[in-house]
């Protein structure tokens, strides 16, 4: 069935700056400001090492890979999505919208989380603890519900604020990287550098950890500091010209990831991991408080403030941007493509918001912080990068989008497929079993949108595509069973 597009379509569209500072400020939010104690927590300099090399690697893999995807086949104008349906049916396309989106909403809630528990290092507002005190998600909630206000304004409003946000924490954490490499003690960063005993934040011991384990624990969260490399290409159908998405994606990826690896590995020369795996969250205050005072504390505070506040005006569309291409594209309902007079996607919002909220309150009930919400979003996410991969590498083998391309440009995006197939299946297997039962409860969720949509088609159920379905509502059935039995745990 050939989907209607005539309606509800953009009429004011985004350049190649605006496109390149989406992917800059919906890549760079609270992570990089955490990042130091997220990465010594389970882990050694050697195996940091290790992660972030298999990591970049891979989302630079991944970044190819959306960059030659939008320039090989432009008639796929809605990104991930677009890519997952043509490889899986509307039952990927569908999985591969809506986990997403749903894990940019969840990863909200980590932004808020770590927002509050900023605030939470001011004495003024020390009740807000590490950001999932009933008072810090009481306030998170009102926040927002406001952001979701000022989305619906418009993605005019989104874009140039999210630019002006994504200057004013590239300046500060350069100015981080200046100071810590002016600060870098060699002796410090070696110190530790092939140590297996990690030190456990919540048990205050030792424990023994091997380097391949430090490393797979590193993959997670490295890889979260990197989610929304792909924020171009979810916008591409508002970007001014298509070419600008793949240059845009190129651009900000390159940036990021220099940004993170340095923030990352400076850090380690400036205290010890045990160290800085106790410094409260943003660690990197703790270690701007180190080199030059309590003013270095408060001004990251400050930035990291600016930063979550504009990263969740990106995040809060994009994750919403999402979720509408299901309901544009076919696979879902069409309500979820409603756009209201400002072209803000209203309804497909609403769906976003409420799982951020739920998300907030849950992390709330089981005091699930920053680092809890950050894995279960990162988990959502890559299914659908591992799907996208799978139909790049039958696109080189196939030949599809290829016609009028040399030869050497088929062998090299043969080359980025593969890697980032690899890369998205050992990073599946690095989730582990947990977080895809937890993400297969999302999913589900989402299942009455493909119902409808299926009804408002008059279309047939395929037998591979219910199959599909009864292993997600197994999945999810064993999930929900393991968190209320308590052997599945927000921890």
């Amino acid at each position: 069935m050939k989907v209607n597009r005539t309606q509800n379509e953009i009429k004011h569209k985004v350049n190649l700056g605006g496109l390149t500072g989406l992917v800059i400020g919906g890549t760079i939010g609270s992570g990089i400001f955490a990042l130091p104690s997220t990465m010594t927590t389970g882990a050694n300099p050697k195996a940091i090492i290790i992660g972030w090399a298999i990591v970049a690697i891979g989302m630079f893999s991944l970044a190819n890979v959306y960059r030659n995807l939008t320039l090989q086949q432009p008639e796929i104008d809605d990104g991930i999505y677009g890519w997952s349906k043509r490889m899986f049916g509307n039952v990927g396309g569908f999985i591969a919208a809506y986990g997403h989106g749903a894990g940019d909403a969840i990863g909200n809630a980590s932004y808020l989380t770590v927002l509050f528990s900023a605030f939470g290092s001011f004495a003024i507002f020390k009740f807000f603890g590490n950001g999932t005190t009933w008072p810090a998600v009481i306030i998170a909630s009102i926040l927002l519900w406001t952001i979701v206000f000022l989305v619906l304004r418009g993605v005019h409003t989104e874009t140039w604020v999210n630019n002006l946000t994504t200057i004013a924490k590239v300046i500060p954490i350069a100015a981080f990287l200046i100071l810590a490499i002016i600060n870098f003690n060699p002796h410090i960063f070696m110190a530790h550098f092939n140590s297996q005993m990690v030190f456990n934040v919540s048990t205050h011991h030792y424990r023994y950890v091997s380097t391949f384990n430090q490393s797979k624990a590193v993959l997670l969260a490295a890889m979260w500091t990197l989610i929304g490399i792909e924020s171009g290409t979810i916008f591409a159908t508002r970007a001014k010209k298509l070419s600008d998405v793949a240059k845009a994606t190129t651009i900000g990826t390159l940036v990021v990831i220099t940004l993170l690896v340095g923030t990352s590995l400076l850090s380690l020369g400036l205290l010890s991991p045990r160290q800085i795996s106790q410094l409260h969250d943003p660690s990197m205050a703790g270690l701007m408080q180190h080199m030059v005072g309590k003013w270095g504390a408060w001004l990251i505070n400050i930035c990291l403030i600016i930063s979550v506040l504009g990263a969740l005006i990106a995040w809060v569309n994009l994750s919403a941007e999402e979720v509408r291409l299901a309901g544009r594209g076919g696979s879902s309902t069409t309500w979820l493509n409603g756009l209201n007079k400002n072209e803000a996607p209203v309804n497909s919002l609403i769906i976003t918001a409420g799982i951020t909220q739920v998300l907030m309150i849950v992390a709330g009930a089981y005091s699930a912080g920053y680092d809890v919400l950050l894995k279960f979003s990162t988990s959502l996410s890559i299914v659908p990068y591992l799907m996208v991969s799978i139909y790049a590498l039958k696109s080189v083998i196939l030949g599809i989008g290829f016609s009028k391309r040399s030869l050497k440009e088929r062998l090299f995006s043969g080359l980025w497929a593969f890697l980032a197939v690899l890369f998205t299946t050992f990073m599946v297997y690095g989730a582990g079993l947990k977080y895809l039962l937890l993400a297969a409860i999302v999913w589900i969720s989402g299942f009455p949108f493909y119902l409808k949509g299926k009804k408002e088609r008059s279309e047939k159920w395929h037998k591979l595509e219910l199959i599909t379905w009864i292993v997600i509502i197994l999945m999810a059935l064993v999930g929900l069973f393991g968190l209320i039995t308590g052997t599945i745990k927000f921890d």
